[in-house]
């Protein structure tokens, strides 16, 4: 019986609480609903100029700088200095003690500041105290002026001397549960505003970018931008996005046809061949191919090309950079602490055709075909790929038998030469058997790829017989992913390309690691395509 009336009084507990927050929520609304009344009988009131709002004779401090300036101050016995400042920001959380003192946190540049507003020191009765003060709500941007000073708790404090000055308000409050996938993705604005988790993203994706970018300049790359729309896109096995010029017309008067690019790879290959030994891309890339939870329409990628580089070094740099941008994370709380050991100990190495046949117990065929695939894929009883050409068929072994032995860190290298148009090709005996492989290398971590990288084909004559390889498996196979060849690239070749180490990383992906993140939506400002048409 007892146990029946504890569970009835916890149940009627429970009860009461969520309705005392549902009627705070449905009273937080009302608040709002007829605050923004108010302000729209006068809305130049609430919005003036910056120059109106600021008082000229009082030293303003952007938040950060102002706890930096009196983070190891010596307070005197009253815990101020009678020296006015002057803060900027939005509202984080107000809160009352009695009705004649208000402590407000206020936000700037993701720093916070508490301001202490007393009505003796401000000059103004209790009554005029809560007039002023009750109308602001958390969201809202305010300016306000004081003293610097410590709390009796020791919290660095602005004791302020006059009423808070509003700056722009909010006109609804910020939901305090924003957690439905879909109501997030379909509107960023409130999912930032509701959590931190949310901008954290955002702030681990700047700081990886900023390592990126420091550890090539700091190896003496330099940064450039490429075209991102011309009359072809080259340079990676992917379908473009097809637009056209109003303005821009051939022989014909016809509109020419123009496309996104899939990859900088050429344009930046060009570069080399102009007399550039170092260079590097970040930026945009557009495929016009499927939405998941790791991959978008539209990504952002970092490719460094460098004259006279082997594989062996491009491996090196690739470890190097890893250890990097894992050690700079590690002063942001907001960054997943990814174990030390995961990128201080040397990446694990599969060579593609060893491990293939180490893991089927089967050797590979002498002559990559089709045909020689096909027959190999019923011996290993495993599904061939929809499109059967020979690069999707070792694509499909690679994902089946190495790509899960890829937990830590791992290069699998030499993979087929006709998996990879680009890149330099070389022969390799195993055992009394002879391939014609890559000199390439993907890395992968946790099963996924982050970085493609290889030595250049520099080779013009070999390089149009990979292109023309690629366009016999396009009309034999109806494959949309193989390369177009690039007259405009091969001729470039002519004047003579060196040996070039070429490397490609997800920067979207690479985000999700050190951010732990599950979805590369929480790595995009605004999500995914299917997110940003929705917004």
């Amino acid at each position: 019986m007892n146990k029946l009336i504890s569970k009835r009084c916890i149940n009627y507990r429970f009860g009461h609480l969520i309705r005392h927050s549902s009627s705070l929520a449905e009273q937080e609304k009302a608040e709002f609903a007829n605050r923004r009344n108010k302000i729209l009988q006068d809305p130049d009131q609430y919005y003036k100029t910056l120059t109106e709002l600021r008082n000229s004779n009082v030293e303003m401090l952007r938040i950060p700088q102002f706890r930096e300036k009196f983070a190891n101050y010596q307070w005197p016995e009253n815990h101020r200095i009678d020296e006015l400042y002057s803060v900027e920001g939005k509202i984080h959380s107000i809160r009352k003690s009695g009705k004649g003192m208000v402590f407000v946190d206020v936000v700037q540049d993701f720093t916070k500041v508490q301001l202490v507003l007393m009505n003796k020191l401000i000059g103004i009765t209790k009554d005029e105290m809560g007039q002023h003060h009750d109308f602001f709500k958390q969201g809202d941007y305010i300016i306000a002026n004081g003293y610097p000073g410590i709390t009796n708790v020791g919290e660095l404090s602005i004791k302020c001397t006059e009423v808070l000055k509003l700056a722009s308000p909010s006109l609804y409050p910020i939901p305090t549960k924003f957690t439905h996938s879909d109501k997030r993705n379909h509107n960023r604005v409130v999912d930032f505003l509701a959590n931190k988790n949310a901008q954290d993203s955002i702030i681990i994706r700047s700081k990886v970018i900023n390592t990126l970018r420091s550890f090539l300049t700091d190896r003496g790359f330099l940064e450039v931008n490429t075209p991102i729309i011309a009359t072809s896109s080259k340079g990676a096995n992917a379908t473009p996005f097809i637009t056209h010029s109003k303005h821009m017309r051939d022989s014909n008067e016809n509109p020419i046809d123009l496309q996104l690019r899939v990859a900088p790879e050429l344009w930046l290959k060009k570069m080399i061949i102009g007399g550039f030994d170092k260079v590097f891309e970040i930026g945009p890339v557009f495929r016009n191919e499927g939405i998941d939870s790791t991959h978008n329409c539209e990504f952002t990628t970092c490719e460094f090309y460098q004259s006279f580089t082997t594989l062996e070094e491009l491996m090196e740099l690739t470890e190097l950079f890893f250890q990097n941008v894992s050690s700079t994370l590690k002063q942001f709380p907001q960054a997943l602490q990814i174990s030390e050991s995961l990128f201080d100990e040397p990446f694990q190495k599969l060579e593609f055709i060893p491990t293939i046949e180490q893991q089927t117990g089967v050797e590979l065929p002498l002559e990559l075909t089709p045909t020689s695939l096909a027959t190999y894929f019923q011996t290993i009883k495993l599904e061939p790929p929809t499109i059967k050409s020979t690069p999707h068929y070792l694509d499909k072994l690679s994902s089946s038998f190495i790509e899960p032995l890829c937990n830590k860190p791992t290069f699998i290298y030499h993979q087929p030469s006709i998996m990879s148009p680009l890149a330099k090709s070389t022969t390799l005996t195993y055992g009394d058997r002879t391939y014609s492989i890559s000199r390439r290398f993907e890395l992968f971590i946790k099963g996924k790829e982050y970085v493609n990288a290889y030595e250049e084909e520099n080779s013009p004559f070999e390089q149009e017989l990979k292109f023309k390889q690629q366009q016999r498996f396009k009309n034999d196979f109806n494959d949309e992913e193989s390369m177009v060849p690039d007259d405009a690239y091969i001729k470039a070749m002519e004047w003579g390309m060196p040996p070039t180490g070429g490397w490609g990383i997800g920067i979207d992906r690479l985000c999700m690691l050190f951010s732990g993140n599950e979805r590369i939506e929480e790595v995009l400002t605004f999500g995914t395509l299917t997110d940003v048409v929705k917004q």
